[in-house]
């Protein structure tokens, strides 16, 4: 059995972002499933990662195990949101590159400048592993 992957919307590390730019997070939402035209011209790493840019960023991009902030929402391609930092209010704050995350951010945010978004399509290997746990989410 392998679990569809997880479609995720990632706002790049804020490590140095000026206040005032932080996003409220209403270009992440989702209401519905996704399909094959949301994931339109989205490019493909080696590793399986897919990822499309939706704001360029400015900057510099993190270094591994440097400390940033970034926040997120997490979708499965139901359209079904199983967790968001924007719900919070608050980004996440974390070492890049060193395991702290799924593999799949890792690999997306070490290669973003402060302020990039992405919308990104984490196939299970990178994210939560196959099959996933609890069963199919995500635990919190």
């Amino acid at each position: 059995f392998a679990p569809p992957p997880a479609a995720a919307v990632a706002a790049a590390p804020a490590a140095y972002a000026e206040k005032g730019r932080a996003s409220d997070g209403k270009w992440a939402r989702r209401y519905e499933a996704f399909t094959d035209d949301d994931f339109k011209g989205f490019e493909t790493t080696s590793t399986g990662l897919q990822y499309k840019i939706v704001e360029e960023g400015y900057g510099v991009k993190p270094t591994t195990g440097q400390k940033i902030k970034a926040h997120y929402a997490g979708y499965l391609e139901n359209g079904a949101k199983f967790d968001a930092s924007y719900d919070r209010g608050s980004p996440l704050a974390f070492e890049v590159g060193v395991g702290r995350v799924i593999k799949g951010w890792d690999e997306a945010l070490l290669d973003m400048k402060v302020g990039e978004k992405r919308m990104l399509k984490i196939p299970s290997n990178l994210g939560y592993g196959s099959p996933p746990p609890g069963g199919g989410l995500p635990p919190p």
